[in-house]
């Protein structure tokens, strides 16, 4: 039986595939991640080497994780 991928293991598949990175919003919608950063997180600790890169769009700022070089 095949072992079934955890939220963190499809979050970290999509940075390595997806190379515009992702947002809360995406998280949320593709992955049910309420709180991104604290994923995020945990991961650089594992040692992903994981950018972060701040948007503004309409007056909002918001933060979009990437894999770094």
């Amino acid at each position: 039986m095949a072992k079934k991928l955890t939220k963190k293991d499809r979050l970290i598949n999509y940075l390595l595939t997806h190379r515009k990175g992702i947002t809360g919003k995406d998280a949320l919608a593709k992955f049910g991640l309420y709180r991104l950063s604290g994923e995020i997180h945990q991961l650089r600790k594992q040692g992903y080497n994981i950018q972060t890169k701040m948007m503004y769009r309409n007056g909002e700022e918001y933060a979009r994780y990437f894999i770094g070089e």
